[in-house]
């Protein structure tokens, strides 16, 4: 089930979907990518501290820190360098962070996702009981209506097909910023997308009759 192999590609590859996004107009933070070798100054791409460092094409946020000082920016980059050669550098948004499904084309209910401590990283994504989790996330209307437009664009930015989950931040001043797209989602029943669909009205064993559903198509 699930996206092709070439979305699944483009979804798996930081540094090409955070392109894809700023030509389709789904906004996303800024940042630039990184190659072994290449001079890391975050100055020289108008960039500040604290920022956040990831590998280009990891999952489960593994090697993905937030530094705040130069020293850990260092300390940072030499760590996701140890995974794979090409690296995302991006500007750290500090808010609130949200997952929206999108199964068929159509946005699922918002799940918020609030670590009880630090970031989303992969011991709070495992971890069970590290992580508050409220869906239908609490937000109004209009800003529903938007997270789940910028996640269906964001969805045909990566040529994505059946079902994948877009993680957002939303910071402080309001501004919604999609940070990447996972095309295999957890499926748990207490996965978020499952989640999501419960909020439909829609048991985990109709889920994935649904998932199956679309991808036979």
């Amino acid at each position: 089930t699930g996206s092709g192999y070439l979305g699944s590609a483009i979804a798996m590859d930081k540094g090409l979907s955070k392109q894809l996004f700023w030509q389709n107009e789904v906004p996303t933070p800024a940042g630039f990518i990184l190659r072994k070798g290449e001079d890391i100054s975050l100055e020289a791409h108008g960039m500040t501290l604290p920022c956040v460092v990831k590998p280009c094409c990891g999952g489960s946020s593994v090697g993905v820190t937030i530094p705040k000082t130069q020293e850990e920016y260092e300390a940072a980059v030499a760590d996701a360098f140890s995974y794979e050669d090409v690296i995302v550098v991006e500007e750290y948004i500090k808010g609130r962070e949200f997952s929206v499904g999108v199964v068929d084309g159509i946005a699922y209910p918002i799940i918020e996702i609030a670590p009880i401590e630090g970031f989303y990283d992969y011991t709070n994504k495992y971890k069970a009981g590290s992580t508050i989790e409220t869906c239908p996330a609490v937000l109004t209307e209009d800003e529903t209506a938007q997270m789940q437009a910028y996640a269906v664009k964001g969805f045909k930015a990566l040529q994505l097909s059946n079902y994948a989950r877009l993680d957002f931040m939303m910071a402080e001043d309001g501004k919604m910023y999609c940070l990447e797209a996972n095309t295999l989602p957890g499926m748990t029943p207490t996965s978020l997308l499952p989640q999501e669909a419960q909020a439909l009205g829609m048991d985990f064993a109709d889920l994935c009759e649904k998932l199956i559903a679309v991808s036979d198509r």
